[in-house]
């Protein structure tokens, strides 16, 4: 019986073409499958019960996975969670996803604001900005600003304690 379920579920497979969904399904089906605590009582019933099996876990992990990254800052700074509590105390977490013209004019005016602040490091300070920005190393930003690694280190010590500064809300 077992090896019937397991030709049916191989069938299913070969049948399923490239539905990334339903292969990871029978996928998972066929390892419930080859355990031996499984039992029933026709090799169709095996079938429909282990692909059931399999949606309920797969369906689990994604509600499990969201609730998870839920729970963690996104690595995005464009993308960004709203929650909103609702009468009964429960939470929703919105992703939102759109760009307003309000966030471009917060990103230029403190950009404008580094650009100034680097400025006042030195004639170095410009383009020790930049190679923060573009994740360079502090070799690469030396050789750029004409500069030693410790002068680049410092200005983007500087830089950063001015960004914590400008980032940092303001108590009302």
């Amino acid at each position: 019986m077992r090896i019937s379920a397991l030709t049916t579920l191989y069938a299913l497979e070969q049948r399923s073409g490239r539905d990334s969904r339903k292969l990871d399904l029978i996928e998972a089906a066929l390892s419930l499958a080859l355990g031996e605590k499984r039992v029933a009582e026709s090799a169709g019933r095996l079938v429909r019960n282990v692909l059931n099996d399999a949606r309920r876990i797969a369906d689990r992990s994604e509600q499990n996975g969201r609730e998870s990254a839920s729970k963690r800052p996104l690595p995005d700074a464009i993308h960004r969670r709203t929650t909103q509590v609702d009468d009964q105390g429960t939470a929703t977490v919105d992703l939102v996803s759109y760009e307003t013209p309000e966030s471009h004019v917060v990103a230029e005016e403190t950009l404008r604001e580094l650009t100034t602040y680097a400025a006042t490091v030195g004639a170095h300070g410009t383009t020790c900005l930049l190679g923060l920005l573009r994740d360079q190393t502090a070799a690469q930003t030396a050789a750029a600003a004409h500069v030693s690694i410790a002068t680049v280190e410092r200005a983007w010590k500087g830089i950063r304690a001015h960004t914590r500064f400008l980032l940092t809300p303001v108590p009302a």
